[in-house]
């Protein structure tokens, strides 16, 4: 039997619930990517990240043709042409079945069902799995039978229901019967160009790599997670995230792993691993609440009287934050990460984002575009997720009035201002008690910008924008 198995965002053979059904249940089997230029501009993907989507796949079919498992990349003008693009190659090749793992999202949602109704129509059988989770979306509930919105209630049920068998993900490979078909990577035209500015060899690419880093870290690094996880100056993260966001590593994976490195404790033994996977059971609970609330898919914020708030915009205020130059030395440090590495600290991550929603009072859906737009780990419902903490406008967020101070943020978290030293290149040599806020006429002497706005009188005011929109 022909199988056909979808590629998405899990560009991998390892953990691959879809790859291995087709495998173990067919003698042929082929994969198909579908690509869409216009898609990925639609959904804010950043340049760097469409860069390594086209790397990882070349990647990708290498591996696969060790398998005799041609890769068919195929053109698409967006997601309502792909189920008569799949039809048709389905139709060509004479494939009885198609196996694919499922995405999150309204609009990925919606592609789907559509291509289910095309194969039901055409009597071909298709099969989906869960390849970014761990139970599948909505299962759990409250006493209330709600979905959970607040994250610790979730992870205490999630911790309950593990079972060590959900991470039987084991599975030796053959290669296939020989098909006369062949990838055509090599010749599609994905009609890339280059227009960002990241050291791309910060992302080596493939699979293999991917596993290596997650093999380097679990080594002794994750450990001390929890003490450096939030020190951007110190390499304490995994920076597996890009890897993660398009399945060239699955969660399955890294839960395994470092579960091995904690006598398979969840919740007690090594705190940095512990506190490691709270973060990857935080990309889950992330999943659901987009599963279940569609409308943060949408533009929309889950806390629905926050749609009363009345944004202010200023072009100037918002180019400063973008190119990071709004006079303070950790906001513009962190954007500058941002451009070089097209990744940021998670903790800087919610201190811009909280800066630009309280102190600009600045709709965070600029600021979540912008993001997506230059993160080559951007991933829709953690980044959605994040920013909506972040602006009070989401589940578990931050309360409106907490707002992070990022001169008392700085000095906390890059005490000797060596994180700011290293993107901030006006400052780098500025003693260390004058770098966080420097004085007016250390700014005007290394031609730093000034503030572009006063922390006190921007607390307020948003305090002020929250209160009316509540009232």
């Amino acid at each position: 039997m022909k199988s056909l198995v979808w590629f998405r965002n899990d560009l991998r053979v390892d953990d691959n619930p879809a790859l291995r059904a087709a495998c173990s249940k067919s003698e042929e089997v082929h994969g198909i990517y579908i690509y869409s230029e216009k898609q990925l501009k639609f959904h804010n993907e950043a340049n760097c990240k469409v860069e390594f989507i086209i790397q990882n796949l070349k990647s990708l079919e290498r591996t696969l043709n060790k398998l005799n498992i041609p890769l068919t990349v195929i053109s698409s003008d967006g997601f309502t042409e792909d189920a008569e693009k799949i039809l048709n190659l389905i139709n060509e090749r004479s494939i009885k079945e198609i196996h694919w793992n499922n995405q999150f999202g309204t609009d990925e949602e919606s592609r789907d069902i559509e291509v289910e109704n095309i194969l039901i129509n055409n009597n071909i059988n298709f099969f989906s799995y869960d390849a970014q989770i761990l139970f599948p979306a909505g299962t759990f509930k409250t006493g209330e039978g709600k979905p959970y919105s607040v994250f610790t209630p979730f992870k205490k049920r999630w911790i309950d229901n593990f079972n060590i068998d959900l991470l039987d993900i084991e599975y030796n490979y053959t290669p296939k019967e020989k098909t006369k078909i062949s990838s055509n990577i090599n010749d599609f035209k994905f009609r890339f160009a280059k227009d960002h500015s990241v050291d791309m060899s910060l992302w080596p690419v493939g699979e293999e790599e991917a596993l290596k880093r997650l093999d380097n870290y679990l080594d002794k690094k994750i450990f001390y997670y929890s003490k450096d996880r939030n020190e951007p100056i110190i390499d304490g993260t995994s920076r597996l995230s890009a890897y993660l966001a398009l399945g060239i590593i699955s969660p399955k994976r890294c839960i395994l792993e470092a579960l091995k490195k904690n006598n398979f404790e969840l919740d007690s033994g090594e705190q940095g691993v512990t506190k490691w996977i709270d973060e990857l059971v935080w990309r889950e609970f992330y999943k659901n609440i987009m599963f279940s609330f569609p409308r943060v898919s949408k533009g929309r914020p889950f806390q629905e009287y926050t749609n009363k708030i009345k944004w202010r915009f200023d072009e100037g205020e918002f180019k400063a934050w973008k190119s990071g130059n709004t006079g303070f030395p950790l906001i513009d440090a962190a954007m500058r990460q941002l451009k070089n590495e097209g990744w940021m600290h998670n903790r800087l991550r919610m201190v811009v984002a909280m800066f630009f929603t309280k102190n600009m009072l600045h709709d965070w859906r600029l600021g979540e575009a912008f993001f997506m737009q230059n993160l080559i780990d951007g991933d829709f419902s953690s980044n959605n997720g994040g920013w909506q903490w972040s602006s009070s406008t989401g589940t578990d967020a931050a309360p409106y009035f907490r707002i992070f101070n990022p001169l008392t943020q700085s000095k906390n978290f890059d005490a000797d201002g060596l994180f700011i030293k290293k993107y901030v290149d006006e400052l780098k040599n500025i003693d260390k008690k004058d770098i966080h806020d420097p004085s007016n006429e250390i700014r005007s002497n290394c031609k730093y910008p000034a503030k572009i706005l006063d922390l006190k009188e921007s607390r307020l005011r948003a305090i002020d924008a929250f209160n009316e929109a509540k009232n």
